[in-house]
């Protein structure tokens, strides 16, 4: 297999933050933060992740949250965390 690593860009990630999230009965471990390409999302105990726009912008946010997990409700929770966190 030959491949190429073409970026490494470390000095881009910042802003990295780990909240729990207690919604519904169900726990939620968010991280995240801002890379080179904008915000981004993980939750590792649910194995998604994905992109962020400005952590204040929930619609947006929501948006990206309900691709990955399904859940209008619970996208939304995580969405309004976020922009929480961030005031």
């Amino acid at each position: 297999m030959k491949y190429e690593i073409s970026y490494i860009g470390d000095e881009s990630i910042s802003n990295v933050h780990h909240i729990g999230i207690d919604y519904n009965g169900n726990y939620y471990s968010v991280i995240f933060g801002k890379y080179v390409n904008g915000g981004f999302f993980s939750i590792p105990n649910l194995g998604v992740g994905g992109e962020l726009s400005h952590f204040n912008d929930t619609f947006w946010n929501e948006e990206s949250l309900r691709r990955v997990l399904k859940s209008k409700r619970v996208a939304k929770v995580i969405a309004m965390a976020i922009a929480q966190f961030d005031v």
